[in-house]
C-alpha cells in the first residue's frame, strides 16, 4: 500500500490513534506552514454517464506543515484540525526522500492501523452477510 494511501487512513482513525500518531512528531522539526483551518470546498462528483456533477459544499478543515524541507499537505472532511495537522504531517514524512527513523515508525503505526480497519470491516461484513435474505430460494416466492 502507498504512502498516500496510508495517509488515507487518518482521515477514518479514532482520535486516540490520532494523538498517539501527533505524539511521534514531538521531538521533530515540524514548521507549520498553515495551521488547521476550516473551510468549505464543492464536492464535484461523476454521475452514471461519467458527467461531473456539483454536489454541493463540504466541510473540511486543512492544515499544512514542512519537514526537513519537504513541505506536506492534509485535508479531511469535518472540523478536525488535529487530524489535519497528522495528515499534513505524515504527508510531509513520506514526500521527504531519506530514509528517517520517523518515517519507519510512521509506517509501522499506520500499517497496524490498516490491520484493524480491515478487520473491523470484515467483521461488519459478515454481520450483514449473516442477515442476508436470498428471496429466490423462499417458499412461495
Amino acid at each position: 500500500m502507498g504512502s498516500e494511501d496510508l495517509t488515507a487512513l487518518i482521515n477514518t482513525m479514532d482520535d486516540e490513534i490520532v494523538e498517539q500518531l501527533l505524539a511521534l512528531f514531538a521531538d521533530m522539526e515540524l514548521i507549520v506552514g498553515s495551521p488547521p483551518k476550516t473551510g468549505l470546498v464543492m464536492m464535484t462528483v461523476k454521475d452514471s454517464f461519467e458527467t461531473d456533477f456539483h454536489l454541493g459544499e463540504v466541510l473540511v478543515t486543512r492544515a499544512s506543515v514542512v519537514f526537513r524541507g519537504c513541505e506536506g499537505f492534509g485535508m479531511v472532511s469535518g472540523e478536525a484540525p488535529r487530524r489535519a495537522l497528522a495528515r499534513a504531517a505524515a504527508d510531509a514524512v513520506f514526500r521527504c526522500p531519506e530514509a528517517t527513523m520517523i518515517k519507519d515508525n510512521l509506517r509501522a503505526c499506520l500499517q497496524k492501523e490498516e490491520l484493524i480497519q480491515k478487520k473491523r470491516l470484515a467483521e461488519n461484513a459478515a454481520l450483514i452477510a449473516a442477515t442476508r435474505v436470498n428471496f429466490d430460494l423462499m417458499p412461495g416466492a
